[in-house]
């Protein structure tokens, strides 16, 4: 990995909130936090002072969790569950005193970047199915984690839903894109109709549920959370007229494919006329921002070995996967089955 990447993914850290709960599910199946710790090779000062662990710090951790608690054991399912919607601080509250699902959701959109560290989050509705789907970023979780991050992230997604909306549990539907684990049982059990082997990974949920009032609604607690999460843009110096960056963090691949041109606009609350201007005087199209999407999830998606390329040339929105290997390779200079083999 250059240099320029381990910078980046040293300076990426994950709140002391999911280490304490990774050390805490170790402690309940019979190991001392020492010992974890000393497996993975952190500071026991780091924890009791509180700091947050930088990314490869955590995946260390993770995998020192994983191996002590074994196969029989879903993580990423009991971790997600075990971590509450304010364990993401203002939009964990913004979200829990929205007036509707869907307004929830607009939140979780909006400010999802500041929070959701190696994921990537989106939300379509096609024929009054709402769906949530969940990618990693593969320069900041390696494939050996890829399945105990979506299984943790989809776990503490459908943990808020079913706190919301106490129903959504006849309705929901959890689609994961990999083999079915050893611990599928347990899963189900927690969280209801699963499924795996599918052609993404998200949650299911239909259309009218969003426009359900939720129980913990507060105009009040509202404005003081989105307050906060604003405020919180601002110290992390993200600027709201950054507009190819708030571009980029919508070129999310879901159910449907990328979002249009004119969806992306309709999403910024802008014309398109007023967005393509904006974007050309940052120096970039449309075109190139969907290019730099359909590159980092191909490497991605490379990782899967049940997918053909054509089969993922197609996902990427290729028409002829003939197309996807010339991008593929201008990009990368091999192509998607020479990455794929370098990988094995």
């Amino acid at each position: 990995m250059p240099s320029s990447e381990n910078e980046s993914l040293q300076a990426v850290t994950v709140p002391a909130l999911f280490t304490r709960s990774y050390l805490a599910l170790a402690e309940e199946h019979g190991h001392a936090r020492q010992q974890v710790l000393r497996r993975a090779g952190i500071s026991a000062s780091r924890i009791a002072s509180g700091h947050e662990l930088s990314m490869p710090e955590y995946l260390c951790l993770l995998s020192a969790v994983g191996d002590l608690l074994g196969p029989e054991v879903c993580i990423g399912v009991e971790m997600g569950w075990r971590i509450p919607p304010t364990a993401l601080g203002p939009l964990g509250a913004a979200v829990l005193s929205s007036t509707t699902g869907r307004e929830a959701l607009a939140l979780c959109r909006r400010f999802w970047r500041f929070y959701g560290v190696g994921l990537t989050l989106g939300i379509s509705t096609i024929d009054s199915v709402c769906t949530l789907s969940f990618q990693v970023q593969p320069a900041l979780v390696p494939a050996a984690h890829r399945h105990t991050v979506l299984e943790a992230m989809v776990a503490g997604f459908a943990r808020g839903i079913l706190g919301l909306h106490r129903g959504a549990s006849q309705y929901m539907v959890i689609w994961f894109d990999f083999d079915k684990p050893p611990w599928a049982d347990s899963v189900r059990d927690r969280l209801g109709n699963v499924h795996w082997g599918m052609p993404a990974c998200c949650i299911r949920l239909p259309e009218h549920l969003l426009d359900t009032p939720l129980p913990n609604a507060s105009a009040l607690a509202l404005n003081d959370a989105l307050s906060q999460c604003e405020q919180l843009e601002r110290l992390l110096g993200k600027r709201m007229d950054d507009i190819a960056e708030r571009v980029r963090h919508e070129l999310v691949q879901q159910v449907d494919g990328y979002p249009s041109f004119e969806a992306l606009a309709e999403r910024l609350h802008m014309s398109t006329r007023t967005l393509r201007r904006r974007l050309r005087d940052q120096g970039v199209g449309y075109m190139d921002l969907l290019n730099m999407a359909r590159r980092r999830d191909a490497l991605s998606l490379l990782n899967r070995p049940v997918l053909e390329v054509a089969q993922i040339a197609q996902m990427l929105g290729y028409a002829d996967p003939a197309n996807f290997t010339r991008a593929f390779k201008q990009w990368t200079g091999l192509t998607p089955s020479a990455w794929r083999a370098r990988l094995s």
